[in-house]
């Protein structure tokens, strides 16, 4: 037996053991805080996703205002329409995966998202979008939002 091979099983152990707390401490500093983050702090987290992917997707196009419902009252709006029509792959991607996913008879994709004030609808034909369904939580009131905007909707 040679004299060097017998200090070789103990640095391996020690490597191995290190390695092992190594992960574990990895493990409990990155996922662990992420894991057990509140509810409440997600769905907030996932009410500012809703309220800026609204935003960088819908536009106001000129036209005359109209009256809908609010919290204060009536609120005047302009007509919206889509500025972009995202895939899937995108809108999962800003939104993290859906509450709600379910398919129509036509073979149309509904995901939703919900918050802590709205609900987000995000309707897809062939993977490509086609209409937003933006609910206040509180009110019930909302808009139906198309690629034309003469097939915008309030409600």
């Amino acid at each position: 037996m040679n004299p060097s091979d017998l200090g070789a099983a103990p640095k391996r152990l020690i490597a191995i053991q290190f390695a092992i707390l190594a992960s574990l401490a990895a493990f409990y500093f990155f996922y662990w805080p992420y894991r057990t983050k509140s509810p409440v702090a997600q769905a907030r987290e996932r009410e500012a996703k809703i309220e800026a992917l609204f935003q960088s997707l819908v536009v106001e196009v000129g036209g005359d205002e109209v009256e809908l419902p609010g919290t204060a009252g009536k609120v005047r709006a302009r007509p919206q329409r889509l500025n972009r029509l995202p895939a899937v792959d995108e809108v999962v991607q800003a939104l993290g995966l859906a509450d709600r996913r379910t398919t129509d008879f036509r073979g149309g994709l509904h995901m939703t998202w919900t918050g802590n004030a709205h609900s987000l609808e995000a309707v897809f034909d062939r993977g490509r979008l086609y209409c937003l369904r933006l609910e206040d939580l509180r009110t019930g009131h909302g808009v139906l939002v198309f690629e034309s905007s003469a097939a915008w909707q309030p409600f």
